[in-house]
């Protein structure tokens, strides 16, 4: 850019800044003295009370309460609508100079918000110090006025504004280190980049020529200046399938059309999905809920999400992002041999958002298959009834005879040799009165089995003919009771 020679300090001075700066590889800085830290000064009254100040995202040192604390002059400033200059991005350096991004805070709505502001001229000063009264003072400790909004700045063209303003909200990189807030070197390497755009014909930049090449050369800032000059669309619409509902687990597509390029735009789907980058998108990548897209110009780029989900339900996807422009810019200056800050208005810009959604099924609620265990019906065990023995009183036990077969006895009549034997009729002999007993006529009769036959066995036949009719008797009551059981 064209150098103002009114607005840039006499060539002594910017050649003994030079000695100050320090480039590393990982991200280059250019420090400037630290301010020499003294007591807190004394509370003034004010329209409102003084405090203490938040620290700037990513600060990684502790700054001195007297960096935070807004009271007095600067109580007044703040009060004012100024953003107020506390402290640099490290702790290094001497003097009151402090190491460029300087923090500041400013009233946004009637909150105390702090944010990094980013030099964009090179061999001015910050004018970001306080001295020991805590008064705001240059590197020369001369006390400085209130640091006040500016409208931009005049030395740069409508070109190197838009790029200032998309570094200054979206990351970039310096030699493999990604620009920032979050860190030192993440700081450092915006702060170059943003130097590489406001100071790149500036001779004391002249040993960083390469490196602004290398990252930010014609053809990237070509790149950038189309992003901030296209109307920037952001869309998100269903496309598998256009209508109806699907069944749990199966795969839903969106599509999300936009043409903001190399820029963060946060995705997000309902508890219980899953959400990736499908289909032929190989200038898409998701990382976490990030989705940045790849490309330039003005027309928009379709990219495909995948939604499952393993229940019933209606399910979103939404995608949000703020857009690019340089009226997200706040620019500020304490005067004309200080440097006009730029900081990103994190509370401004209103974010654009798109969302879309997709209905799942109840998965049908499958009755599993009930293996009707085999009803074994449990085996009746009819418990043994015991029938308790009915103990029918003792039946006197007859002795059963042995029935003897009685043979009626035929009297032998001896037959004499020779002698017709005339027939005579079988008599039977007659009982023998007992006063006269009549002797036998012949042998003693013959036993069945050899024995002498007695005289008594009509007696014993009717003894067996009654033991068998006991045995029967009992026969038939062992049958009633066996029937009485079953």
């Amino acid at each position: 850019m064209t150098v103002s020679g009114s607005r840039r300090r006499p060539l002594v001075l910017r050649l003994s800044l030079t000695a100050a700066i320090a480039v590393t590889v990982a991200g280059s800085s250019v420090a400037f003295a630290s301010p020499a830290v003294s007591a807190p000064m004394p509370v003034r009254t004010a329209a409102a009370p003084a405090f203490t100040a938040g620290l700037c995202e990513g600060a990684e040192y502790t700054p001195s309460e007297q960096m935070l604390d807004i009271s007095g002059i600067r109580l007044d400033h703040y009060n004012d609508g100024n953003i107020v200059p506390m402290y640099g991005t490290t702790d290094r350096g001497t003097s009151a100079a402090v190491d460029a991004p300087v923090c500041g805070v400013r009233d946004v709505d009637g909150i105390a918000k702090s944010e990094w502001m980013y030099c964009t001229d090179f061999d001015l000063d910050p004018c970001a110090g306080v001295d020991e009264n805590g008064l705001p003072v240059d590197k020369h400790n001369d006390e400085m006025g209130a640091t006040v909004p500016s409208s931009g700045n005049p030395d740069l063209s409508a070109d190197d504004l838009a790029v200032i303003s998309w570094l200054l909200q979206n990351p970039a990189k310096l030699d493999g280190v990604v620009s920032g807030n979050s860190s030192e070197d993440a700081r450092s390497a915006r702060q170059t980049l943003v130097w590489c755009v406001s100071d790149y014909d500036n001779p004391l930049m002249a040993d960083f020529k390469s490196l602004c090449d290398r990252n930010i050369g014609d053809d990237e800032r070509a790149r950038i200046v189309e992003i901030m000059n296209v109307t920037q669309t952001l869309d998100l619409v269903r496309k598998t399938p256009a209508t109806g509902t699907l069944k749990a687990g199966e795969t839903a597509v969106f599509t999300l059309n936009t043409n903001m390029y190399r820029k963060p735009i946060t995705v997000q789907s309902s508890a219980g999905t899953e959400l990736t980058v499908c289909g032929d998108n190989a200038k898409a990548t998701l990382s976490a809920n990030q989705l940045t897209v790849d490309g330039r110009g003005d027309a928009p780029t379709a990219v495909d999400l995948c939604l499952t989900a393993a229940a019933g339900g209606d399910y979103s996807v939404t995608a949000s992002v703020i857009p690019d422009s340089v009226e997200n810019l706040h620019w500020n200056t304490a005067g004309a041999q200080c440097q006009i800050f730029a900081s990103f208005d994190t509370v401004r810009p209103a974010s654009m958002n798109a969302s879309a959604s997709v209905g799942y099924a109840a998965a049908p609620t499958t009755t599993p298959a009930t293996s009707t265990p085999a009803t074994s019906t449990p085996a009746t065990t009819t418990p043994a009834t015991t029938t308790p023995a009915t103990t029918t009183p003792a039946t006197p036990v007859v002795p059963i005879v042995p029935i003897v077969p009685i043979v009626p006895i035929v009297p032998i009549v001896p037959v004499v040799p020779g002698a017709p034997v005339p027939s005579q009729p079988v008599a039977t002999p007659a009982t023998p009165a007992p006063s006269a007993p009549k002797p036998a006529t012949g042998p003693r009769p013959v036993a069945i089995d050899g024995g002498a036959a007695e005289q008594n066995s009509g007696r014993n036949v009717a003894v067996a003919v009654t033991g068998l009719g006991l045995v029967g008797m009992a026969a038939a009551g062992a049958v009633a009771l066996r029937r009485k059981r079953s």
